[in-house]
């Protein structure tokens, strides 16, 4: 969402537009009653009013109301008396207190990167259901801010590229404790927030590239055991959809039934149909290849869908469908550098990147990482050189 873009001249019948509201109410999508200098809804939230431009978003009254605020929404009707009003997670066993740089992260995420996860079924699943979850899974917040954070660092509006420690260590306790609550029994209850933060490090583990340069990414830099640990994460998450069952009648996330089907849409058993003519050359295709006979069969037929889509209607579904195939026999041959596989991987990121803010973070470096590599280590291959999206580095 780009807060500086000038306003819409949309008429709108259903209410009527405040044009000299506070920041806060048009970044939350409120209706500002325009009472200065504290609106009935900043005052109502626990935020100081901005209408003047020295006066932060979403900057709390001051600590203790905005603690007592957010725990109010979140559903926790009154704090555990030996912590007296800090804003809390607890369950039963674990529990952290946010200071107030978590909780300006909780807004963030709530009021800006939510809206950037997903469509109006994500909004609601978290809005309805796991934001109130959160104050009572300690992973599934930890996550949340994470994720906060990362995208703070997406928009430039930290000092540097690289990861902070808050953010490294709200991602940390996020994986310890899901870790811990994967090796208990699952609950019925709890098969959502699992699943929401099996999301949640999906997108930290994909965005946790590293670096300022190209020359420092997969495949170009040193070797590091986090390389591609976003496509060993994926074939984990493929695993865990078998043990939560995202579909179930009981799931919150039955709303996106039709997206998340999508993602296991069926690809084609045999032949090349649909496939251009280059990539048939280069993943040596013919007639009569398949799954079990040709280790780029899969990728390259989703990728073939997805290169069809113009730019600006390419589907995160779609998108996500070809990286649940990128494990298995193609993924040891992305592990060994293998020329063909390291192409298509960037071909898909071409087009990935325009899905989601999280797959362009780590696509800006290592698409050109990768151009630069196959230049330099497979020059003669004409097939390869042919393909190279050179244009998306210029």
């Amino acid at each position: 969402m780009d807060l500086g873009a000038p306003p819409v001249q949309k008429k709108r019948k259903y209410r009527r537009k405040s044009h000299l509201g506070c920041r806060n109410c048009k970044l939350r999508k409120l209706k500002c009653d325009e009472t200065r200098p504290q609106c009935v809804r900043c005052r109502t939230y626990g935020v100081l009013c901005n209408f003047g431009l020295n006066v932060p978003d979403l900057q709390p009254l001051s600590e203790e109301p905005a603690k007592h605020e957010i725990v109010r929404r979140s559903g926790l009707t009154s704090p555990r008396s030996t912590i007296s009003n800090a804003i809390w997670a607890d369950d039963g066993s674990t529990f952290f207190m946010l200071d107030l740089q978590d909780q300006e992260l909780f807004n963030r995420f709530r009021y800006r990167t939510l809206y950037s996860l997903g469509g109006s079924e994500m909004v609601d699943i978290y809005e309805n259901f796991m934001f109130e979850v959160s104050f009572t899974c300690p992973f599934l917040m930890h996550g949340t801010l994470a994720v906060a954070a990362v995208h703070d660092r997406y928009l430039g509006l930290t000092s540097t590229h690289r990861r902070s420690l808050r953010e490294s260590y709200h991602w940390s306790q996020c994986t310890i404790l899901f870790n811990k609550w994967l090796r208990q029994p699952i609950k019925e209850e709890h098969k959502d927030p699992i699943w929401a933060t099996a999301g949640t490090l999906s997108i930290l583990t994909f965005s946790s590239i590293n670096t300022c340069f190209p020359e420092e990414a997969w495949p170009l830099g040193a070797p590091d055991s986090s390389d591609l640990e976003w496509l060993r994460l994926g074939s984990g998450k493929m695993t865990l959809w078998h043990l939560v069952n995202p579909l179930r009648p009981e799931s919150v996330y039955r709303i996106m039934a039709e997206k998340l089907a999508y993602m296991r849409r069926p690809l084609p058993a045999k032949g090349t149909d649909g496939v251009s003519v280059e990539l048939v050359q280069l993943c040596g295709l013919d007639e009569s290849s398949t799954p079990d006979n040709n280790p780029y069969f899969t990728v390259v037929h989703g990728l073939s869908w997805v290169l069809e889509v113009p730019r600006a209607k390419v589907s995160h579904g779609g998108v996500m469908m070809v990286w649940s195939h990128m494990h298995n026999e193609f993924g040891t041959l992305l592990e060994k550098k293998d020329p063909v596989a390291v192409l298509l991987l960037c071909l898909w990121y071409t087009r990935a990147r325009e899905s989601k803010w999280w797959i362009d973070l780590r696509a800006r470096y290592e698409i050109p990482a990768i151009c630069m590599y196959l230049q330099r280590y497979h020059r003669d291959n004409s097939a390869i050189q042919a393909l190279i999206p050179w244009d998306e580095i210029m």
